[in-house]
């Protein structure tokens, strides 16, 4: 079974803006009368700056396509927002009322909640997921043997749809011997559920279009310049010229719609959260019971977690029966030391004051991974892996006693300026590896692990008919590396111009300096220790 949510991300955003301003009614009245959604328009960044990748129906009446450039798509809109303002001209008098409302796409947030309902979509399967796309739309279920359930297929599908539809999404269902072509009938079928027959794939395919095989664009528009259509006039077609003209990959998706070829699609996992609860007889305040059954709960967790082969990154402790915040405990990296986590918890606890009596202690595991495997060595020295965990305690230790804000690390950012080509983040911070700016080794070595900031001016005794430095601090330039020109944009102030160099002094000390191309002054910015 293939669930296809047409305008996918146009879907999401309405249904959560009716969720939020839904309020219910008890008053006796009937209903007032549904009111058409807002006109949405989704925009982000392409090769041609902010461009639309998506918009309603409703914002299709206006003009707008998707592809369109941000500035074009506004300027169709009129200057006043009233709503007795008259459309643009050459627009339909249809289009008066609410203006479109421009969002930026977020496909994480799409991903996000389409997994969410993947998930419930295990009602009526036990194998969900999600197709495999770049931005999924559609969700597969394998319900072969589910059906029975719930009366036959067409039942299924009903209740799938009705279930979805209360949720204010609009759903295309079709249910096939293969992936390929429900996914074909979903999307260009003609009814809103459609049930393939079984071995009668390829009688309901031949009349859709060829889009309908998830080919790449640029072989449809090849199909298309010979005149080739549907899937019916595909067939027609000699097999052995396809893929030297087309690529293989035409044919693989027409045997995957076909079922002559199988498709390996990826099944979601049911999260479980691991946690444990302990209820008290009676409220109590005791430092030392609570102490107690905080190591007993940590110990019970950390046995499920030995289970998985997995260790604790970051803890929540829930204080039941009270208004008190849950104490979090988060660790630089995975671990499942008994001993340590046991500290932290105790170190956390301490600062924590209770004005009412404690009913329970609810702990569960926030977020978990790889733990550290040691190696035993018959011989050397093992403290290099000692060094990686010896500094992950350190850190988790200063961070609950300094806070998490005060024990920082240096992150690279991509920025011309070197001065301004780092900053600070907290250690314990959820580290996210496409936020990291990626740096060569070669791009490293020419970079002083010392900066001044900010630069110093350099002393210079005697100068070269070309104006570069010949002694610098009583000592003499031996060699000059550069020079390396960095230009901030014309959007920040003030604009930087520079060009560095790298000095080998006579005395043994490497400088980095730099030179600003508009008054020539020189400026020590590093040494290279």
């Amino acid at each position: 079974m293939c669930v296809w949510f047409p305008l996918w991300p146009i879907q999401r955003l309405q249904s959560s803006q009716q969720e939020h301003n839904h309020t219910p009614n008890f008053s006796a009245s009937p209903p007032a009368q549904k009111r058409s959604p807002r006109p949405l328009v989704l925009f982000s960044e392409g090769k041609r700056g902010l461009q639309i990748v998506v918009c309603s129906p409703e914002a299709e009446k206006w003009g707008i396509q998707t592809g369109m450039p941000l500035g074009e798509a506004r300027s169709l809109l009129p200057r006043t927002t009233a709503k007795n303002a008259r459309p643009p001209r050459g627009r339909p008098a249809k289009v008066r009322g609410t203006n479109p409302q421009f969002l930026p796409a977020d496909p994480v947030a799409d991903r996000q909640r389409l997994q969410i309902l993947a998930q419930e979509c295990l009602a009526y399967s036990p194998l969900v997921g999600l197709e495999d796309s770049p931005a999924p739309e559609a969700i597969w279920l394998e319900v072969s043997g589910s059906e029975a359930l719930f009366g036959g297929e067409r039942p299924l599908a009903d209740t799938l749809s009705a279930g979805l539809a209360r949720q204010g999404l609009r759903v295309r269902i079709a249910i096939a011997d293969s992936w390929g072509a429900a996914w074909a009938m979903s999307h260009y079928g003609a009814s809103d559920i459609a049930l393939v027959p079984i071995d009668r794939q390829r009688e309901w395919l031949a009349p859709l279009s060829i889009a309908a095989l998830r080919i790449p664009e640029t072989v449809i528009r090849s199909l298309i310049k010979l005149d080739v259509l549907t899937i019916e006039q595909l067939l027609r077609l000699s097999r052995t010229a396809l893929p030297a003209r087309f690529g293989k990959e035409l044919l693989c998706r027409l045997d995957q719609a076909l079922g002559q070829a199988p498709e390996l699609l990826t099944a979601e996992r049911i999260t479980e959260t691991i946690f444990d609860e302990w209820q008290f007889e009676e409220p109590i305040t005791d430092r030392q019971t609570i102490d107690h059954v905080c190591e007993l709960l940590l110990q019970r967790l950390l046995t499920q977690l030995d289970a998985r082969r997995a260790g604790l990154r970051e803890l929540a402790c829930h204080w039941l029966g009270t208004t008190a915040e849950p104490t979090t405990l988060r660790l630089l990296r995975p671990t499942n030391d008994r001993r340590h986590l046991l500290e932290l918890l105790r170190l956390q606890c301490e600062r924590r004051t209770f004005t009412a009596a404690i009913q329970g202690i609810r702990m569960e595991v926030v977020e978990m991974g790889l733990a550290l495997a040691r190696q035993t060595t018959l011989f050397g020295d093992a403290s290099t892996e000692e060094n990686p965990r010896v500094l992950a305690e350190l850190v988790d230790r200063l961070s609950i006693r300094l806070g998490r804000q005060a024990v920082l690390r240096p992150r690279l950012v991509p920025d011309p300026q070197p001065e301004f080509a780092y900053e600070p983040v907290p250690w314990l911070d959820r580290h996210k590896p496409r936020d990291e700016a990626t740096f060569s080794s070669s791009a490293l070595r020419c970079r002083p692990l010392r900066l001044f900031h900010p630069p110093r001016p350099l002393s210079i005794q005697i100068e070269s008919p070309q104006g570069l430095p010949m002694r610098v601090h009583h000592s003499q330039v031996q060699r000059m590396i550069g020079p390396e020109r960095i230009e901030t944009g014309w959007w920040r102030a003030p604009d930087v111009k520079r060009d560095y160099y790298r000095m080998d002094l006579a005395n043994g000390t490497r400088l980095w300096t730099f030179v600003e191309r508009g008054t020539g002054h020189w400026f020590l910015h590093g040494l290279f220790v």
